[in-house]
């Protein structure tokens, strides 16, 4: 019978040619689905899986074995144009589509024909291309979503770079030739691109999250670039159309896309922050945001309302919202009072401080985590050194801080000319001596040396008591520092007589006694 399949399908080559013209109109090779129905079909032509069963020239059907998973029977029936199969897939399925592709190949190139099929996806993707509008731009990025991730629910983390990287090669290839509008471009092409890969990135242990955090912070700063390099150039009257839809693309995204929510507002606030800066716009987004009633659970609303009213200088109304503030909401207020800074809002960032402080000592010593503390304390207080406080606002801010404020409190100490009350701390929370210089040793040595001497002693005696040679050597450093203190602070008589009243009081320590008269300790 095999021998025959050549005349076969040269006596029905009318019906073989309109059947895969039919296919042509019917499957799209931008749908995964069809693209892998030919796939699999030409796999089973070509690798011999298909063999006629039986022909009957009287009656013009031929009957066709597919050897796939399991044998499967197809019939041709040429006086009716119709099709069968046992399989339980609807019209197209691979058996009918492999028996023509068996019969085609012996009229015509099948290789020819299956590169005029996928070919149709470079000529839709061109006119998508070309048609130069938002909505052609977000079915080109939908057409090639469909066609690589569409059918994966659950993205494999170890995949995901690699995936979205192989989109966004494909979608990039359609960038526009005019200068003017390949970042506006990208950047478009991109937010939509990640949008739609969003409700893939559903972690099912956290060794994934930790793969999807990485890849969601690298497209982050990705977008950022391209946010960069976009409201660098001076705009076009006709982007005006992309800039509103992708306004909303990137509200979508935040308010109800989910998961990863800290990433999405970092993601959401850069664009406004840097692209979408008109009034007239930032108005309507609030308005937007206030009367929408789908929003994701995981949205920290109040936060996002709040950020416009500081970028919309509303400051009475942002008043308001600061008379709430609790504990809980602090570390929000505290991205906040950076959004501010970074928008050079000096006005916005003094309300948020001050509405804070009165909420400062619960939160560090309560609800902060102890391994977060010393960074809020640090970061906190850099936002303060660019608000005047006075000095009772200075003094709840630095009690707040506690042992994490050590530094900052030093600095403000020195800054006001306490330098007594500066030696009586460190007096109270003993440190190192590298310590004490990054807090500003040097400045109360050349102010007010007397106020040293006692913590010099202390910082000794912490070295006398660990009783090795080694420690000895560092007490006698610091007893050099204490003698420089004394001299400068008109105090020879009182030094001398430390220096005897130490070396009766440790004169069975042979080590320390030597280590005194190698540094000549005297005046």
């Amino acid at each position: 019978m095999n021998t025959n399949i050549s005349d076969i399908a040269k006596s029905y080559e009318d019906f073989i040619r309109n059947q895969m013209a039919q296919i042509s109109l019917d499957l799209h090779t931008t749908n995964t689905e069809d693209d892998e129905l030919v796939r699999r079909a030409a796999f089973l032509a070509r690798h011999n899986y298909v063999k006629i069963s039986t022909y009957s020239e009287e009656r013009n059907v031929i009957s066709f074995v597919v050897q796939d998973a399991t044998p499967t029977s197809v019939t041709l029936h040429i006086n009716t144009s119709n099709l069968t199969c046992d399989c339980p897939k609807e019209h197209w399925c691979r058996h009918k589509l492999a028996a023509l592709f068996v019969l085609y190949q012996y009229i015509d190139s099948l290789s020819t024909w299956l590169e005029g099929f996928r070919a149709k996806k470079m000529v839709q993707m061109n006119f998508l291309k070309d048609e130069r509008s938002p909505e052609s731009w977000l079915r080109l990025v939908q057409n090639i979503y469909k066609a690589n991730l569409y059918n994966q629910p659950v993205l494999n983390p170890y995949l995901v770079e690699s995936i979205f990287s192989d989109m966004q090669r494909q979608v990039f290839q359609h960038t526009p030739f005019e200068h003017e509008w390949q970042n506006l471009y990208k950047l478009f092409t991109h937010m939509a691109l990640l949008s739609h890969t969003w409700k893939h990135l559903t972690p099912t242990n956290e060794s994934y999250r930790t793969y999807y955090n990485q890849f969601i912070e690298h497209e982050a700063e990705k977008v950022k670039e391209h946010i960069r390099l976009t409201s660098s150039k001076s705009r076009l009257f006709a982007t005006d159309p992309f800039y509103d839809t992708l306004q909303k693309i990137v509200n979508y995204f935040l308010l109800h896309q989910t998961g990863y929510f800290e990433q999405r507002l970092y993601i959401y606030t850069f664009f406004w922050e840097s692209m979408f800066n008109e009034k007239s716009r930032r108005q309507s987004e609030l308005a937007l945001i206030e009367n929408d009633r789908h929003i994701a659970d995981d949205v920290k609303l109040e936060s996002i309302k709040s950020m416009f009213l500081i970028m919309l200088k509303k400051y009475d109304e942002l008043e308001h919202k600061l008379a709430e503030i609790n504990e809980a909401d602090m570390l929000v207020w505290m991205d906040l009072a950076r959004f501010a800074d970074r928008n050079e809002d000096n006005q916005a960032l003094s309300m948020i401080v001050r509405a804070m402080l009165p909420c400062l000592n619960p939160f560090i010593n309560t609800w902060l985590s102890t391994r977060y503390r010393s960074a809020f304390v640090n970061a906190f207080n850099k936002l303060c050194s660019k608000v005047h406080l006075n000095d009772q606002e200075a003094e709840v801010l630095f009690s707040a801080f506690g042992m994490y404020g050590m530094q900052p409190y030093s600095l403000f100490l020195i800054e006001r000319g306490r330098y007594t009350e500066w030696a009586a701390l460190h007096h109270r929370f003993p440190s190192s001596l590298a310590y004490l210089e990054l807090c500003g040793l040097k400045t109360v040595f050349e102010k007010k040396p007397d106020a040293l001497l006692p913590l010099y002693h202390a910082l000794a005696m912490s070295e006398l008591n660990q009783k090795s040679r080694q420690h000895y050597k560092q007490a006698v450093r610091v007893w050099k520092k204490m003698k420089t203190a004394a001299k400068k602070s008109g105090k020879t008589e009182f030094w001398n007589h430390y220096v005897d009243q130490t070396r009766q009081q440790y004169k069975r320590l042979r080590a320390l006694q030597e280590e005194i008269e190698k540094g000549n300790l005297k005046l």
